[in-house]
């Protein structure tokens, strides 16, 4: 994305505000098609939420690349957000991003009491070569003090192949039975916060395909694509699925 184009966006966003004056605008989330680390404008992405008092929400793979894995660098970004989630996918990843997120809660933990500071999440999408993770994923997360996971279920579009389906898609069964032992305290935690789609009541119902429902979860977002066009839904099935 141009830089001008996100400038254009939050600014026009920060600028917005209720009837009683207070700003309509909470945070800004950078992309979550990528890595946003990566993205070549990123400092100067910081500079301006910087300048307009407004946090980021980040999303990371946790590889912190270039100088974003160094001490100075993890304290920027833990004093610009609201909140910076790692993403967990697969246990082949689990060594060095088990590190990565380790330092990044050492260097919160630092900060913490001196200055505005993010929490740190982990963001882990549910799928089943995964699952079996999860009770080693929480006893970590809680041994070194995560604020919160995100558990999300794999989203596969319409147009995903079958074996892509046999060797990613769960059943209900297996997300049910995490879902209430998670809600029931069997498998959490006190320290850690547990949100997610996991949680969404019929979310086949609440995120309809190609269409925006009255329940939707993401209404008051907008998502800003890299030619500048606007968009209310983030469902994937209705850019990239076999969806009208």
């Amino acid at each position: 994305m141009n830089f001008e184009i996100a400038r254009a966006a939050i600014e026009k966003y920060a600028a917005e505000r209720d009837v009683s004056g207070k700003r309509l605008l909470r945070e800004v989330i950078p992309s979550t098609m990528g890595e946003p680390l990566l993205y070549s404008h990123f400092d100067e992405l910081l500079k301006l939420c910087d300048s307009l008092g407004l946090p980021l929400n980040l999303t990371t793979n946790g590889t912190f690349p270039g100088n974003w894995g160094s001490d100075a660098a993890m304290e920027l970004l833990l004093r610009s957000c609201s909140d910076i989630k790692v993403s967990y996918l697969a246990s082949e990843q689990f060594d060095g991003w088990k590190a990565n997120v380790e330092k990044l809660v050492r260097v919160r933990d630092k900060l913490r009491g001196n200055a505005r500071c993010a929490t740190v999440s982990l963001q882990v999408t549910l799928h089943k070569k995964n699952l079996q993770d999860v009770p080693e994923i929480m006893s970590w997360a809680s041994a070194i003090g995560v604020d919160r996971i995100k558990w999300n279920k794999v989203v596969l579009l319409s147009s995903a192949s079958q074996a892509l389906r046999e060797m990613y898609a769960l059943d209900d069964a297996p997300l049910e039975s995490l879902r209430n032992n998670l809600r029931s305290g069997a498998f959490s935690v006190s320290n850690v916060m547990h949100e997610g789609s996991l949680f969404f009541n019929n979310s086949a119902d609440i995120c309809a395909v190609g269409g925006k429902c009255e329940s939707c979860p993401f209404a008051d977002e907008v998502w800003v694509w890299p030619d500048g066009h606007e968009d209310h839904c983030p469902n994937p099935e209705k850019r990239w699925g076999e969806a009208e």
